[in-house]
């Protein structure tokens, strides 16, 4: 996620002196893990519309091309006078913020150890979504049940320098901010086992830009809301997908107060869906010693 919010930040900033300014889209492969040290992007336009702009942009480090996308940018500033095509609360069809508890409630949570930035980012994670993944939970699936299964998982997740600030290119990262379902199964199902000692490198990435980051000083400015979503697992690979919502967040973790509405005044400003694996650490430790640096884990 890191790796691609650096594509999204170098288009983004190509960018900027046309009328399509804002990330609308972003559909990403990632061929090669990238490694610490300086790297390349190397954008070019495919096309130039009315609404939109396609962009072709890759990662190039060490001579070798480590992923490659392409980019919709446009303007998400609403038209005025049009019918408005949006669903928002107060809709009954609306989609509200999944997290149960306001920030000001939050208790921050350790992080994974083998986040080398946990430094730099903290978490608190929603344990009634959580517990909607135990064995007993009525979220669990039998032969009587239609559709169902997989695993939840939510948390406020906050930028931690009081300097950062969430911009469009955080977005990716905060996508990638999450507990996967090899992690979240029980130690009853045989596809959990192990799996603190494996990597879980992501293939592929989407990320729709829903709407702009807010500026107003009703929303927090280093904070956002993460809900996902994970329903398959299958072989070979312990291949997997997840889907991510990022919303904003009324205050800090630890802070503001709860106030009436707060819930209906969140948006979603993006979701991030990916395809990722599950493989053994000591793979990523290998390719990392091959390049001579430290593997970005």
């Amino acid at each position: 996620g890191y790796t691609l919010g650096q594509i999204v930040e170098a288009c983004t900033r190509f960018q900027s002196e046309t009328v399509h300014k804002d990330p609308i889209h972003v559909t990403a492969h990632f061929l090669r893990a990238t490694n610490v040290g300086p790297a390349e992007v190397r954008v070019s336009v495919q096309k130039i519309g009315k609404n939109f702009t396609n962009l072709l942009a890759d990662l190039v480090q060490g001579g070798h091309t480590r992923l490659t996308s392409h980019l919709i940018f446009g303007d998400l500033t609403p038209v005025p006078g049009e019918i408005p095509r949006s669903l928002a609360a107060p809709s009954p069809y609306a989609r509200r913020l999944p997290l149960h508890d306001h920030p000001s409630a939050a208790v921050r949570d350790r992080m994974r150890h083998v986040w080398r930035f946990r430094s730099l980012l903290s978490w608190s994670i929603d344990r009634t979504i959580l517990a909607c993944n135990a064995m007993r939970s009525q979220t669990r699936v039998n032969t009587e049940i239609i559709g169902g299964g997989g695993v939840e998982w939510g948390a406020w997740c906050e930028l931690t320098r009081p300097e950062d600030e969430i911009k469009p290119s955080s977005i990716p990262f905060f996508g990638d901010m999450f507990l996967n379902i090899p992690s979240l199964l029980p130690d009853s199902e045989p596809a959990s086992h192990g799996t603190l000692d494996c990597w879980f490198p992501t293939v592929t990435m989407t990320v729709e830009f829903k709407a702009r980051i807010p500026s107003s000083q009703d929303y927090a400015s280093r904070t956002v809301g993460l809900y996902s979503e994970s329903r398959f697992l299958t072989d070979p690979h312990g291949r997997h997908n997840a889907r991510v919502e990022v919303w904003t967040a009324p205050s800090a973790i630890g802070q503001g107060k709860l106030e009436a509405g707060w819930r209906d005044k969140q948006y979603c400003i993006a979701v991030v869906d990916q395809m990722a694996l599950t493989l053994p650490m000591d793979l990523n430790h290998r390719q990392g010693s091959r390049n001579k640096v430290i593997t970005k884990l």
